[in-house]
This record gives C-alpha cells, sequence and structure tokens, in this order.
C-alpha cells in the first residue's frame, strides 16, 4: 500500500482495529479491540485523522517511507487449546482435527530507496489470549497462550476466518488403552503460515504418536511442499527453527482411560 503524506487508514481484522497514519517524518501506529469479531469480514477505509481517544506510537524517520505492508504471522508462544468437547481416540486408532489460533498482524516497510532493508515496525496480535504454563511440572514445561477449540475434525466444518490459521493435527494412539484429550499444545512458532485462494489461513501440519504416559508424545512436522500444484502461498516463515528431523517433544494433556 501506497501512503501520501498525512494519508490514514483504518483496518479490521477480526477483533482487531488497526490504524496506519504517514507523516513526512514519521509512522504513527494505534490499535482498538472490537467484539464480535466472528461476524464481520476483513475491512479497509480512509480517514482523516487517528481517533483522538488512542494513544499512537511514533516511528520517526529522516524521511518517512510511502508504502507499507500487513503481513500475518503466527504467534511467539505456542498456544494451548483445550477442547470444548470430550475427545477419546480406541488403541490403534487415528484422527485428524483441524484446530485454528489467532494470528499477528505485522506492519512492514519493504526496502526502498529510503530503507536498505525491510523494516518490521510492530507484530500485533489479532486477539489477546492470557498466559498459562503448560508442561508435566511447575519447573518442566514452558509458557503459552491459553485459548479453546471446536477440534473439528472435517474441512467441510470449517469457516473461512482471516484472523485464524488452522493447523491440521493427525493423531496416533500407539498405546493398548482409550486415549482421553482434554488439551494440546500447538507449537506455532515452529510452523510456517500460508494463505489459501478462498482467503483463509493454513500451516504445515502436525503429526503427534502417543505411546504410554511414561513418555512424552512428539510432533512430526509435516512441511507443505509448495513446488506441487497446489493453491497456497507462503506467508511467512516460522519463527523458530525445529529440532533436528522435525521433532518436537510435547507436553500433550492426554490420559488413557
Amino acid at each position: 500500500m501506497t501512503f501520501a503524506n498525512n494519508e490514514c487508514k483504518g483496518f479490521r481484522i477480526g477483533a482487531l482495529q488497526l490504524y496506519l497514519q504517514r507523516q513526512a517524518k514519521q509512522w504513527l501506529i494505534a490499535t482498538d479491540t472490537i467484539h464480535d469479531d466472528e461476524k464481520v469480514p476483513l475491512q479497509q477505509h480512509n480517514l482523516e485523522m487517528l481517533p483522538g481517544h488512542l494513544q499512537p506510537q511514533r516511528y520517526m524517520f529522516t524521511k518517512s517511507p510511502n508504502v507499507c505492508r500487513l503481513v500475518p504471522q503466527l504467534l511467539d508462544r505456542p498456544v494451548v487449546v483445550k477442547t470444548l468437547q470430550p475427545v477419546r481416540i480406541p488403541p490403534g486408532e487415528r484422527a485428524t482435527f483441524y484446530i485454528s489460533s489467532p494470528v499477528c498482524i505485522g506492519v512492514v516497510l519493504p526496502a526502498s530507496e529510503v530503507l536498505k532493508s525491510e523494516l518490521i515496525l510492530t507484530d500485533i496480535a489479532v486477539q489477546r489470549l492470557s498466559d498459562t504454563w503448560f508442561g508435566p511440572s511447575t519447573q518442566i514445561g514452558e509458557l503459552c497462550y491459553a485459548d479453546k477449540t471446536h477440534a473439528r475434525h472435517s474441512k467441510g466444518e470449517l469457516k473461512v476466518r482471516p484472523h485464524r490459521a488452522i493447523t491440521p493435527v493427525h493423531i496416533h494412539n500407539l498405546s493398548e488403552q482409550m486415549l482421553a484429550m482434554d488439551k494440546i499444545s500447538i507449537p506455532v512458532p515452529y510452523l510456517t503460515l500460508y494463505g489459501d485462494l478462498d482467503g483463509s489461513l493454513w500451516t504445515d501440519s502436525l503429526t503427534i504418536q502417543h505411546k504410554s504416559l511414561l513418555s512424552l508424545a512428539s510432533f512430526k512436522i509435516d512441511k507443505l511442499d509448495i513446488t506441487k500444484p497446489q493453491t497456497s502461498t507462503l506467508l511467512s516463515p516460522p519463527r523458530k527453527t525445529a529440532e533436528k528431523h522435525s521433532l518436537i517433544r510435547a507436553f500433550t494433556d492426554m490420559l488413557s482411560d
């Protein structure tokens, strides 16, 4: 997007209302939160100035660049999602769930005559999630974000929500007992984000193998092969590099009945 001097734009992305204004020597960025985010599609509108009740962040330049991009990105910490309905997988069975998580919006100034390289001004979460600790104890685990999910098992049940990214999760119960799943931590910082032609957002898929309560489950990241014909476009790379062979030890709240 190209901004003239003093031009101001507003963007509605889920529950996030984002305001950008370019001035001769600075960029101003302000945000607000709106409810009923599921009922409103992406919106853009022009404004004369930033809303007076908001306190903007100021980014100073000798001469401000006139081009800006909004780039969706995955969150910077894993997202612990709690299933809204009980989920049980019998011994030896497999199941696939489609779990969504809110994204961030990066405000990016591309490389230009003014900037030698691309500059990310800020990274704004579309939805504010609460913090939670996830792990087998207070000493072992990690700080995550907390969310809830319907854990849908059919693509046909999915809504197109441009402010949430869908992660396909394949679970294989290799144990000899019924597997009950209450929570699961999605390692979104290790995943790539893609955009589909219908406006939906997708990540790499995950495969989880559960063998017993005595060992941690493991995530295997299944990367999308973007060299093959498809409708997805890479939007942003992972924030972190996964361990060798794309295996991540997962603290999953799974219990054998």
